[in-house]
């Protein structure tokens, strides 16, 4: 079993034991603490804390770059979509695609400038693509690599 977490991929390790973390990192391990080994359990475990850990990983994201760009959203969603990484609707709401989690930090951080790109222009414009470039110059680089993530992430989850 492995686990794709911020762009790295992690070997899961059981430990048999009791610890109020449950689930960490060590070197290219994550360790799960379970009295259960059963691989069933051991995933259900590490696909729970993975889902909260994207909420919070993902909402501060939103938080500290709507500042830096200064531009606000009205409410924030997370979903679990094969599509599409994200939307941002004419009301300024944001939703996010909880596989985000799975990606590199600076591919996470294009995909939400992206979309809060939208709160100021509803299209893929010139425009909309200028107000990007204000934010991630590289974002060409960065396109590229969300294709490339996503057949990783197909092959490993």
């Amino acid at each position: 079993m492995t686990l794709l977490h911020l762009g790295n991929e992690y070997k899961i390790c059981i430990r048999s034991t009791f610890d109020e973390r449950m689930l960490w990192f060590e070197e290219e391990i994550c360790v799960v603490a379970t009295m259960r080994s059963d691989e069933s359990h051991v995933r259900s475990l590490v696909d729970r804390w993975h889902e909260r850990e994207a909420k919070r990983h993902l909402t501060e994201r939103v938080r500290v770059l709507s500042e830096q760009t200064g531009w606000g959203i009205n409410k924030l969603s997370f979903r679990r979509q094969s599509t599409i990484w994200g939307s941002c609707s004419s009301e300024k709401n944001l939703s996010l695609n909880l596989q985000l989690i799975h990606l590199a930090p600076e591919l996470i951080d294009y995909v939400i400038v992206h979309e809060l790109a939208h709160t100021i222009e509803m299209n893929h414009s010139r425009a909309f693509w200028r107000l990007v470039a204000q934010h991630v110059p590289n974002y060409p680089v960065m396109k590229r690599g969300l294709h490339a993530a996503q057949k990783q992430i197909q092959a490993l989850c």
